[in-house]
Formats: structure tokens, sequence, C-alpha cells
């Protein structure tokens, strides 16, 4: 008989305290003899072309996986969800869903039971250290973004110490951050403006942006801490193993998931604890303040063993990608699966692949990430390069695997992957590592090419050529413009090559009583209503400009133009053109549209998405505005 589950859901599962934690997690869990499964995505990330948009619905589909009414005990840390409203989502699950304790760790909701610190008054009394020990008067504070869910706390902490003690915040003392390595230069060049000499001491919100402000110090020549102090939060290993060694905040991960296994030990025993529990934290003074000793918390032969151990995973991520190129089927893809298998650091691997005969997986609505039965293609073994178990067994995907592979003699661990390609779910892979092991940094390139493998290979297998499937996947069937996909890479092709001065309009445009045509005069006939809205739309396009269908009656175009009132323009020429349309055609129907323009405001993520729901909105008003119209 399988075991009862703990399910644990985390992205960015190779970050140092999701690591921690996981493990901890998992040795708890043997001791009650409880099966662990982790439901591990990916983080969101933002580059020069902004953010992924459908690759971030794709990886955050991993939340509807599981049946949640499954699980002896679910624990979260929704604080790993970088992707918006996936925190959200997985409260609505849980809510819906879960028949058993809730736990939110670092952050939580108020349904559910939350274990987290006390980040406000943590950040302040880093902060009165610099001002009451070190006598500082001239503090920076580099933020994690604003919008993450601990961040506003810590600020706040900072922004209470210092106006407490009467010290000033100018527009150059704080800098918003993203909570990784990779924004030191552009922190002190903020901080730096109008200033002749550094600061005293740079907070920051986290050690991966306190070690980023280490290193750009040591690059200008500015000694840490003789010239500028420096401290961070969290307490991860690496500010340990620096040089300096790094002043921080510290609660122990292996606290979190004591603190959880203790809540749920309560609930079962018919106690009732409190919703929100507080852990003590430490502030462990170091080098890089000038009050600690410099920690030498690792040996020379292990950090080359490190380094030899990343160089390798390095080498690895290369070889991987070049030898997916060359999968031209599933079968083939597999085995380049199964060949580098032994590199995740994971005991055994099943790859499990949606139903292709479920109808959802083909349809271009995409309600249903992941179809009701699974395929398990094939389990692999970490000392077998070169031949994987073939299975090809089905079973019902609440169930994460057949249900021989939970009948094990000592709990067992499932961490499961989503593999996807942008916004479509292909299937998931699961590791089963064996005791103390834990994927490494290398299982991200791993599952992410093996995704990208399984696309090519379904679209070769359905379609005879590439550049049929490049058209085919880029263009809606019926109106032969662009669908979805196509938009947003043309979008971004746009965004990345038109000059600033270019005003960018966005039209949302919707079919009018498609429903009714359909239903009266049959479907042959809305067909032919939206092929000639296409039709018009395409006709009033200028050069560069662009329309997609989104599916059903919904339409999108986006318009450029070097002056304003190019967005009413295209309306208007729209609309009177399919009234010349309705009147050569001699229908028995009228085909309209409402449309709604809106103007992006900038080039980022953040702006398109509220520039398309602005012009959503418009459209949604004309539509009603239509409508009354016609009923008079």
């Amino acid at each position: 008989m399988a075991r009862k589950r703990i399910g644990i859901f985390m992205s960015e599962i190779t970050q140092v305290f999701q690591t921690s934690c996981g493990k901890a997690i998992i040795d708890l869990a043997s001791l009650r003899d409880l099966d662990v499964v982790i439901f591990a995505s990916y983080g969101s990330y933002t580059s020069p072309y902004g953010r992924n948009l459908l690759a971030e619905i794709g990886k955050k589909n991993i939340l509807h996986i599981p049946d949640y009414s499954d699980f002896e005990a679910i624990i979260a840390l929704p604080g790993s969800f970088d992707i918006k409203g996936m925190d959200k989502e997985f409260y609505e699950l849980a809510r819906a869903n879960a028949t058993c304790p809730v736990i939110c760790l670092q952050t939580g909701h108020p349904d559910f039971y939350t274990i987290s610190i006390e980040n406000k008054n943590s950040m302040y009394q880093m902060t009165r250290h610099f001002i009451d020990v070190h006598h500082f008067t001239d503090i920076c504070y580099m933020s994690g973004p604003y919008l993450h869910k601990d961040s506003p706390e810590r600020l706040s902490g900072f922004v209470s110490a210092m106006r407490e003690s009467g010290l000033p915040i100018r527009y150059n003392t704080i800098f918003e951050g993203n909570y990784w390595r990779n924004r030191g230069e552009r922190a002190l060049d903020f901080f730096m403006q109008d200033r002749i000499s550094y600061p005293q001491a740079i907070i920051c919100a986290n050690d991966y942006m306190a070690l980023s402000i280490c290193s750009e110090l040591k690059k200008r020549g500015v000694r840490v801490p003789e010239d500028v102090c420096v401290c961070g939060f969290d307490g991860i290993r690496e500010g340990e193993d620096t040089t300096p060694s790094l002043t921080t905040v510290t609660v122990q991960p292996e606290k979190y998931a004591e603190a959880a296994f203790q809540l749920i030990d309560d609930i079962k025993s018919g106690n009732h604890p409190s919703k929100n529990i507080t852990l003590a934290d430490e502030i462990n003074f170091r080098a890089s303040c000038g009050c600690g000793k410099q920690l030498i918390s690792r040996d020379v032969d292990q950090m080359y063993q490190v380094i030899a151990e990343e160089e390798f995973l390095l080498r690895e991520s290369g070889r991987i990608t070049a030898d997916y190129q060359n999968t031209l089927d599933i079968e083939t893809a597999l085995s380049v699966a199964t060949y580098y298998f032994h590199t995740l650091g994971c005991k055994d691997c099943f790859i499990c692949y949606c139903d292709e005969s479920d109808p959802c997986f083909s349809s271009e609505i995409l309600d249903k990430p992941f179809t009701d039965n699974m395929i398990l293609l094939q389990r692999m073994h970490a000392e077998n390069r070169r031949q994987a178990e073939a299975i090809n067994k089905t079973f019902k995907r609440t169930d994460i695997l057949p249900s021989e592979y939970f009948e094990t003699e000592n709990p067992g661990v499932y961490i499961v992957f989503p593999l996807f390609c942008k916004n479509k779910d292909y299937g998931y892979l699961v590791l089963n590592p064996q005791a103390d092991q834990w994927p490494n940094s290398l299982t991200y390139t791993y599952i992410s090419t093996l995704s990208s493998a399984i696309e090519n290979c379904y679209f070769q297998k359905k379609f005879s050529g590439y550049a049929e499937i490049n058209r085919l996947a880029q263009t809606d069937e019926l109106t032969g413009i662009y669908n979805r996909r196509g938009f947003e890479f043309r979008l971004q092709e746009l965004l990345s090559s038109i000059s600033d001065d270019r005003i960018i309009y966005i039209a949302s445009i919707d079919m009018d009583n498609l429903k009714a045509i359909n239903d009266i005069h049959g479907h042959s006939e809305g067909d032919f209503a939206l092929s000639e809205i296409s039709n018009a739309l395409q006709k009033c396009l200028r050069e560069k400009e662009f329309c997609a269908r989104f599916g059903g009656d919904e339409f999108i175009a986006v318009l450029v133009s070097d002056r304003t009132g190019r967005g009413e323009q295209f309306a208007s020429h729209v609309i009177s053109m399919l009234d010349e349309i309705t009147k050569a055609c001699k229908k028995p129907f009228k085909i309209h549209v409402s449309i709604g323009v809106a103007e992006l405001k900038g080039r980022d993520t953040q702006h398109i998405v509220t520039c398309m729901q602005e012009a959503d909105e418009i459209m949604y008003a004309h539509k009603r505005a239509f409508k009354s119209n016609k009923s008079r």
C-alpha cells in the first residue's frame, strides 16, 4: 500500500534556501514514514527583450498537476514564486481543493498557516547597528523588487531606522534591485549621483545583491569594510565563503522545516495552533562591516572541487544543447535524455508525456494545461547511460506516477518539473533522488532543452517540413493571419527594431454576434465572417503594422505612427470597410466588430500587459454600446 504524501511547492529549487529547506523537510518526513512530492517550477527572468509571458504560463502550470486533496499536508514557498500571479493561483487552487493543512514558509496568506521571520524588525536592527555602533550618517539601501513579497517589509525597517535617527533619505539613497547578483554596477552608479565620496555603508535586502556590491566595489578599488561597509540578508553559504565574509541576517532553513512539522503534528493531535508563527532570526556580524572575523568555512580542496564540478556542468550544458539539435523524433530525444541524465546528481528519473489522443492536448484553447491521463515513456537510471527502461504505461495524472513506483520499502522523494515550450505543456519529468541527493545547477538546462526537443519532434511528426512547421506554428489556420504565438514573436521583433520616437498602439478587436450567426446560419457562415474581418484588418494596416487572431472572435492589431490619432483612424476605417463588405456580400447578417485602442507607454512586458488591458476595457465599452443601440 502506498504511503501518505507531503506536497511541496517551490520555484528555483537549486537556490540555497530551497535546497536546505527541502532536504530538511525530506528528513523529517522520512522519520514519519511519509513520501515527499515536490512540484518545482522555474523562476522568471528579464532580458533586454522583456519577459517571456507565454513561457511564464508554461512554468506556473505545474500547479495544475496534482490533486491537492491527496496530501497529508502541503508546504509551499510562495516567496519563491516570482512569476506574476503564481502565488494567487496557488492560493486559489489550495483553498478550493486542499483538505489538509497548508503551510506557507517566509510569506503566506491569511487562509493558511504561515511561518516567517520579522523582516521589518531585522532590517531595522541591522540599520540601527550602523547608526548606533559605527555612528554612520551616510547609509544607502539596495532594495529587492518593490512588488516582491518581503521587499516592502525590509525596506520599511530601513526607512524607520533612518527617520527615527533623523538621517536624510535622498533621491539617491534607495535603489530597487532584483534579488540577484547582476545589479551591483548599476546600484553603485545610482548611489554615486551627485556624490564626491562613497557612502559609509550599503545595506542590501539580500545576500546576492550584497555580494554584487562587494564585487563591484573591489573592481573600483574601494575596500570593504575599510572604505565602505556592506551587509546582506538571508545568510546564504556564499556569504560565508567570500572575502570579506558577509554580515547578514540568518535564519537556518532547517528551522522552517522543523516548525512546519511541529504544526502538522499539533494539528494531527487535535490542537489548534496559531495561524502565524514567527521564527527568531540572528544578525551575524562578520568581516564586511568590520565587526566580525573573516570566516574560513571550506578548505582549499573543497573549493577546487566545487569549481571543477561547475566547470564540468557548464561543459555538459553545451554538449546537451548541441546533441538535441540533431533530434527529429521522440526516440532520439529520449536517447539523448538518457545519456546525459547522470549529470543531474539523482538516482532515477521518469519522463511522463501528455496523452495526444486527448482533444485538449491539440486544442488552441489551453484551459487544461495537462491531459487527465499521462503516459510514462521511460525510466532512467544514473548508472546506465546507454539504455533506459522503456515503459509506455498510461496512468492518471493526479497519481504523479503509476502506483507501483510509490510502493517502496522506504519513504521516497519525487521532484516534478514541467516539460513545456512557451505556454504549451507536453508533460513533466520526475526526479527520484537518493538520500542527500538534490538536483544541481544543470537541471534547468537539461529540462528546457529536452522540452524544446520534444516540441520539435511533435511538430516534425505532425507536419512534413520545417517551413510548414514554422508557418503553422505562428499562423491562424482559418484566417491566415498570425495566431497568439506569431503575435508574440512579431511584437518582440517590432519592439527591438523600431525607434523610440514612434508611437505604438494596441487595438483589441472583438467580433459582434458570432454566436448568433453560428447558431442561426451555421458555422460556415461564422467562418466566412471571421475571414472577412481578417481581410478588412489587413487592408487597413500600414507598413510595420500587423494583426493576429487570438482564437474565437478575438483579434488584435499593433499600429505604428509618428503622430497621434492613428488608433481612431484605424478603427473608423475597419468599421467602414466591414459595412461595405456587409452590403456587397448580401448576407442575412451584419459583419461588425467592437474596437478598443490604447497607446503603449513603454516597451517592457508590464507596459504591454497594461496596454492590452486598457484596450480590452475600451473595446468592451464599445461592445456594450453596440448591443444597446441594436436593441432600440
